[in-house]
């Protein structure tokens, strides 16, 4: 019997009136337990339980759950939650101006020194750069944005030490004159945060001169130390300075995530020290919000600081919390809040700051763009009280000639300004190129010149007109003054024309001129139309990309129909774009939210079991087409397990009552109820059939287990019954004899039963491994194995050979949440786990003790219920929220590679040598599949630090250049015929090896060192390296080599120290003859680093430190022809691949590849890019030409295909339902239907 509720305490508050009702609504639901509703709500029957204690306020998410739980209504409540929260917040106050004084929070303002006594979690990484400074004298901080770098420097160094000690500058598009006074002050410390600025705004003149300023002062014993603040993604721009490089050697202090603890002390001690005190379960929340997410330090500030506006008192509650709206929702909290309470005119004026101060992104998020003071109209009343109503809720950042975004998470997280953003894309663009080049306009001094004409001008004529966007007196000034221009031009044709007609009086002119007239209106108008078709492909382009992930078929069809609609670049990349992630199909559940899964074991038919009526049966034959079959009738219970009987021809489906339902599915477009085993008097949780489909196994809330014999499903009959968990029995599995039967329970236990006697149950284990409720167990096909997945975020491993002593083989826990199932594949080698945190992980477990990760899924919708992979291995499945999402495994890119970065690839593309990520270990991959790589072998350094790997074209050879300790170095052959026994052939003592290649025969080693030369090995000998020759160059390490093709020429880079590319004859390979050596005429500084040549031999491309691929023509190679260089953006080439035929060139950029022709190589054309959020490690073509591989630096890999005939074909094959009118006429609006697929 149910244990009593305890009684609500004395008194009337507001807390104790909410449980009241909250009792109230269970007891006129029937009195359910809490047990029962926990099943109902998904929160555990103590969170459930202490929601109505009358303690404290519960949170929104779990009154919501327990109101749904007892049928009650959502909405209502909700509005009595807030109503009680904002009494709560109203009793201790409403929510507080910030006072500095007492406020321990910062929010989206940065640390500042003066902020040290309130800047925790940090103290280990502090003492580290403390130390770091002390000892050198130059010093580099690098970390990603919101990492947390700004604070670590300004309230952690410059807190700890003083700012008498300190000085602290940001660069901008001039240091030399930003930093003027710190470059001349001897005996201190001299801080450059935002030390990356010196890449995106200053000129290279300037930034050259600024660092050698820098490192003079550092080099000076009696001078200043030099540290610097850089984001991460910029380290690769500091690697290309070889003074930076010399003095950041050893000398870096890394700026990663909090670890649970340092983010435990962020949130508490700043409220401890000014007396406040903060709810356990606030703090456990989040932790637990904020873990592993990246850039969320200033989320985390700004949520606490609307938390602590919202106290009880002296504490920061969860209550608080969730009315502050969370980590991910306070901010939008925040900016709506202070946007509702303007007038009408305020919040045009606030909207037009907004819109001023983001960047559209090109294929990238939107950012933040500082908004300089001269933009706005200063004179305005209302502009000013918008500023500092938005400043004083630290929205924004005010400066002396500038406006800043706080933090770009406002761009992200308030969904009003995304509205805004999206209502006129191309509008705001027009917008923002009138607002830079009136600034232009301004700068030159009004030059005429600057001013628009033409198609420029009538597009922003247009926009003015219909826009919503005011504009400032500047920006109308100019576009006046535009429009005056083009009349007076107007004016002036129209004397001429008149002095024309006074001369030439004959009709023919007159005929010719109206038929001139004619054309260009024509023209004029075929211009508008070409016009408004190129901005609205670029605005489909932008959608699609936004819909992709919860709508892939209508998002492929979209980019496809921009692409025929106006073939500009934008709608080119989304086109390629399209493709470039997986593929899959989502099933539609509405109103239904899906729970439980079954395939069978034709992998044909698939069967959903939904949280509140419905069960339904599909036709997944083709995976990406499913096509619904029928629905179970009569099925009116809540959350149904289901279990599919081997032969797939029987189906059970649980029910709260307890009867377990048998149908008959042989056709599974009209399923026959059969019969009903009535074995339990509550909710059916867990459901297995045995091998052989004549016994079925039952678990319920009542925490028993039943046994029926199932031979004639019209008359079940229970053989046996199981009493041992003390909660509810969610989970059952067979052994392949049917002899042996595994349970989990909430109980956190897992019991092992020997059933041979079905009347007699015998109970052969039971063990506890996990520390929460055990949602899923499952035996491996050949009954070895046990996989068992918990609450507690683990899957573990279990060897059962011996099913009396059970024996850990692994635990699982990578996902981030309660994990709800566990279940092998067909072949018992794969395991697929699903979890609250909307993840399906697939995971190798043919060695059950180390488990390998496969491939992730990402439902995008929330939690995932449950994960299968089919039995014929083509198809995982997944449901979660309202949707079934099913995707194919062979679109998957696995994971394989983990940690791994590629260093070389055999000539017939099969198989492949990666660094494992160690530095110390290279590993063989098999690639003919290469979405299904296959560790072949594996070679070893011990414990020196791998430099360079190189592998032969006809994959025998393999060379391993590694570290000894500086300056020495070793270089070792092995023999990788049979490259599951790599064979050590020969090793030598040499200097460090940094580049390295096989001539084309394979006979000759060439290896490029960082002690001023490259060596000719020769390999012809056994189990030798014989040296050729010793090739002299500049004083530079050696970067790249290549050979010609036909083995007669090398090519060796060199960096920013000596910089060029040489190259030598070794026809013969005794007596190499320099042959020339090239370099940069625009800047003879510049280092070259990555290159290839074409397979031809006469085209070279090559990466350099002015951000430029350049090419040369080398027909003859002591005679190279400089070619025009290709310019791929302001992040820099990393990586050049060309293709098989020679005539296209990919190249790798921070986050983008892309594809240039290069038919014409004097005349490079830019074919297609595609980006990935990642950043991209490098590329390689497939043999045909058409696919790239492109690396990641997550690390993993995705393809792109760069034919647009295939990728067309394929997204009209795939792509399923066909666009609606009702969707074109949304996102074409004005624009004849046209599906892209007939």
């Amino acid at each position: 019997m149910p244990r009593r509720e305890r009684p609500l305490g004395p008194g009337d508050d507001v807390v104790l009136r909410f449980a009241a009702g909250l009792r109230r609504l269970r007891e006129n639901a029937g009195g359910p337990t809490y047990r029962e509703l926990s099943v109902r709500a998904g929160y555990s029957a103590a969170a459930l339980s202490d929601a109505a204690s009358g303690r404290k306020l519960p949170g929104l998410a779990l009154t919501t759950a327990y109101v749904t739980a007892c049928e009650g209504d959502a909405d209502e409540w909700e509005t009595r939650w807030r109503s009680v929260a904002a009494e709560l917040a109203a009793a201790g106050g409403e929510p507080e101006p910030i006072a500095e004084t007492t406020n321990p929070y910062l929010g989206l303002a940065a640390f500042q020194a003066g902020d040290a006594s309130r800047f925790f979690g940090r103290e280990k990484l502090i003492a580290e750069l403390t130390a770091k400074v002390e000892g050198r004298r130059f010093v580099g901080v690098f970390g990603s944005s919101g990492s947390g770098k700004s604070s670590l420097l300004r309230a952690g160094l410059v807190g700890a030490h003083g700012p008498s000690w300190t000085m602290v500058f940001t660069p901008g598009a001039h240091p030399m004159e930003q930093c003027a006074a710190g470059l001349a002050s001897t005996g201190h410390v001299l801080i450059i945060d935002q030390f990356e600025e010196i890449f995106t705004l200053c000129h290279d003149e300037e930034r050259a001169e600024f660092l050698d300023a820098l490192l003079a002062l550092a080099e000076d014993e009696h001078g200043t130390r030099v540290v610097i603040g850089v984001r991460a993604d910029f380290y690769g721009h500091c690697g290309r300075h070889a003074g930076l490089v010399d003095a950041l050697r050893d000398a870096q202090v890394m700026v990663g995530p909090m670890n649970a603890d340092e983010l435990r002390t962020v949130i508490v001690e700043p409220a401890v020290r000014v007396g406040y005190r903060v709810e356990s379960a606030l703090v456990t929340r989040l932790v637990t919000d904020a873990i592993g997410q990246p850039a969320v330090l200033p989320l985390i500030s700004h949520a606490l600081l609307e938390t602590w506006r919202r106290r009880q008192g002296l504490t920061l509650t969860v209550a608080a919390y969730e009315a502050a709206g969370g980590i991910h929702d306070a901010i939008a909290h925040t900016a709506e809040a202070v946007y509702t309470d303007l007038d009408t005119a305020q919040r045009e004026v606030a909207k037009q700051i907004f819109l001023r101060l983001t960047a559209l992104g090109e294929g990238t998020e939107d950012t933040k763009r500082r908004l300089l003071r001269r933009e706005l109209d200063a004179e305005d009343a209302d502009t000013t009280l918008v500023l500092e109503r938005l400043a004083d809720a630290r929205l924004l950042a005010l400066d002396r000639d500038g406006v800043d975004i706080a933090h770009e998470a406002l761009i992200r997280c308030w969904p009003r300004l995304r509205d805004w953003l999206a209502e006129d894309r191309e509008g705001l663009r027009v917008h923002r190129h009138l607002t830079e080049t009136t600034d232009s306009w301004e700068k030159l001094d009004h030059d005429p010149g600057t001013l628009y004409r033409g198609t420029r001008l009538g597009l922003a004529k247009e926009w003015a007109a219909t826009a919503h966007t005011s504009l400032t007196p500047r920006e109308q000034a100019f576009l006046d003054e535009s429009l005056a221009a083009e009349a007076a031009e107007v004016a002036a044709v129209r004397r001429r024309t008149k002095r024309l007609r006074r001369l030439v009086a004959l009709l023919g002119v007159l005929l010719v001129l109206a038929g001139v007239a004619t054309f260009a209106a024509f023209r004029a108008q075929q211009t508008a139309t070409e016009e408004r078709n190129t901005a609205l492909a670029r605005k489909v382009a932008d959608d699609a990309t936004a819909i992709r992930a919860m709508n892939p078929a209508l998002a492929t069809q979209l980019s496809l129909a921009a692409y025929q609609l106006a073939p500009v670049p934008e709608a080119r990349d989304g086109l390629f774009a399209a493709l470039t992630t997986p593929y899959g199909a989502r099933m539609d559940l509405r109103p239904d939210s899906a729970f439980h899964l079954a395939f069978s074991q034709d992998s044909r038919l698939l069967v959903t079991a939904g949280l509140l009526r419905s069960v339904r049966l599909w036709d997944v034959s083709d995976p990406l087409r499913p096509r619904p079959l029928s629905t179970l009738p009569g099925t009116d219970d809540t959350r149904k397990p289901i279990a599919l009987s081997p032969d797939g021809r029987l189906l059970a489906t649980g029910t709260s009552t307890g009867a377990v339902k048998l149908w008959d599915i042989s056709n599974p477009a009209a399923p026959v109820q059969l019969g009903v085993a009535n074995g339990h008097g509550k909710l059916v949780f867990g459901l297995a059939f045995s091998r052989d489909g004549r016994t079925l196994a039952t678990g319920s809330t009542d925490t028993t287990i039943g046994l029926w014999n199932v031979t004639n499903p019209r008359l079940p009959v229970l053989t046996g019954r199981i009493s041992h968990h003390t909660n509810n029995v969610n989970s059952l599995s067979f052994s392949p004899d049917g002899n042996m039967l595994v349970s989990g329970s909430d109980d956190k236990a897992v019991a092992i039963w020997d059933i041979s006697d079905q009347a007699a149950p015998r109970n052969l284990s039971g063990f506890t491994g996990h520390t929460d409720v055990v949602t899923w167990v499952e035996l491996s096909p050949d009954g070895r194995t046990l996989a068992t997945s918990s609450w507690d975020r683990t899957t573990r491993l279990w060897d059962v050979t011996a099913p009396r002593e059970p024996k850990p083989l692994a635990t699982i826990t990578a996902q981030k949440a309660a994990i709800w199932s566990a279940r092998f594949s067909a072949d018992g080698t794969r395991l697929t786990t699903s979890s609250d945190d909307g993840t399906v992980y697939i995971w190798d477990v043919a060695i059950p003790t180390a488990p390998k990760r496969l491939a992730v899924v990402d439902s995008k919708d929330g939690g995932v219920t449950s994960a299968a992979l089919s039995p014929d291995g083509r198809t995982v499945a997944a449901v979660g929220d309202q949707s079934v999402h099913l995707q194919a495994l062979a679109d998957l890119v696995l994971d394989a590679y983990q940690s791994s970065t590629i260093s070389g690839v055999t000539a017939d593309g099969r198989m492949m040598v990666t660094d494992d990520g160690s530095g110390r270990v290279g590993r063989l991959w098999e690639i003919g599949d290469p979405l299904h790589p296959r560790e072949l072998g594996k070679v070893s350094t011990e414990d020196e630090e791998i430099t360079s790997i190189a592998v032969s074209g006809d994959g025998r050879a393999l060379a391993v250049g590694s570290i000894t300790h500086r300056p020495a170095g070793r270089l070792r052959l092995f023999d990788i015929t049979d490259p599951r026994a790599p064979r050590l052939l020969a090793v030598t003592d040499t200097v460090p090896v940094y580049g390295m290649r096989f001539s084309p025969d394979g006979r000759t080693l060439a290896t490029g060192h960082d002690a001023e030369n490259v060596r000719l090995w020769d390999l012809t000998g056994t189990n030798r390296l014989d040296s050729l020759a010793t090739l002299a160059t500049p004083k530079d390490t050696v970067w790249a080599i290549r050979f010609s093709p036909d083995g007669r020429t090398l090519l060796a880079s060199t960096g920013d120290l000596d910089p060029g590319i040489r190259i030598w004859s070794i026809a013969e390979p005794r007596q190499p003859r320099e042959l020339t050596t090239i370099v940069n005429q625009e800047n003879k500084n510049n280092g070259f680093y990555r290159m290839d040549l074409s397979p031809d031999g006469r085209t070279l491309a090559v990466t350099s430190s002015d951000r430029k691929v350049h090419l040369w023509d080398l027909a003859d190679p002591a005679k190279p022809r400089e070619r025009p260089p290709i310019v791929g953006g302001t992040e820099g080439a990393g990586t050049v691949a060309f293709s098989p035929d020679g005539t296209k060139l990919a190249l790798s950029l921070q986050s983008e590849a892309q594809l240039w022709d290069l038919t014409d190589p004097d005349a490079p054309v830019r074919v297609a890019g595609v980006r990935t959020p990642d950043g991209i490690s490098g590329v390689h073509f497939s043999p045909d030409g058409h696919t790239i591989a492109i690396g990641t630096a997550k690390p993993s890999v995705f393809l792109w295909e760069t034919d647009l005939g295939k990728v067309s074909r394929r997204i009209c094959a795939l792509a399923e339902p066909k666009i609606t009118t009702a969707e074109w006429d949304r996102y074409f609006p004005g624009v004849s239907y046209k599906p892209p697929c007939p």
